[in-house]
């Protein structure tokens, strides 16, 4: 709780340069407070994703007793919101990763990958442990030179690769006959 109540006098600091701050007696302060760390712990178990809390824990702050509405707060709180997502999303696109890939191929052709997609060793896709599915990356064999874009789709079976690729990807780059090779991948979309 220790960690919640200074995240929530945080959050305040934060807000109060984007919105007026009225302060409440202090009787019913205490008790605001604790009405608010309910909430924010609440929504903070329950979401998925940075962009997601951070819309919820600032929905919460501005609509609380301890923050007085404005008609502007709105706009600045879609306008802060805006900026935060484009931050987020920067983040993730820039994602850039070097290391061993394999691919796979005939074994699991017509199986559902772990996105439920159909496995197709044709198509131009891969297997990433982290990365969301259906993001697309950029791959590149680093003893060749060549790239293909590939749409992940599914998760690797073994944890000492960065990523297995589809056989058709694996072949566009020249990675079919060794079975492995060191690539870089970055996310493009």
């Amino acid at each position: 709780m220790k960690y919640l109540k200074t995240g929530a006098i945080a959050l305040a600091t934060t807000l109060a340069t984007v919105a007026p701050v009225q302060a409440v007696n202090a009787a019913n302060t205490s008790a605001n407070i604790d009405k608010v760390l309910g909430e924010l712990s609440r929504q903070h178990n329950n979401a998925s994703s940075l962009v997601k809390s951070t819309r919820g824990n600032t929905s919460l702050a501005l609509s609380s007793s301890l923050i007085k509405d404005a008609k502007s707060d709105s706009q600045k709180d879609s306008d802060m919101l805006g900026q935060l997502s484009a931050v987020a999303s920067n983040t993730v696109s820039k994602f850039k990763q070097s290391g061993m890939a394999s691919w796979y191929g005939r074994q699991f052709h017509g199986k559902p990958t772990a996105s439920g997609e159909t496995f197709d060793m044709n198509a131009m896709t891969a297997a990433h442990s982290s990365l969301p599915m259906n993001c697309y990356i950029k791959v590149t064999n680093k003893d060749n030179g060549k790239s293909v874009v590939v749409k992940v789709n599914d998760r690797p079976a073994q944890a000492n690769r960065i990523l297995d690729l589809s056989y058709g990807a694996a072949k566009a780059i020249g990675l079919t006959q060794k079975g492995v090779g060191n690539v870089s991948i970055e996310r493009i979309d």
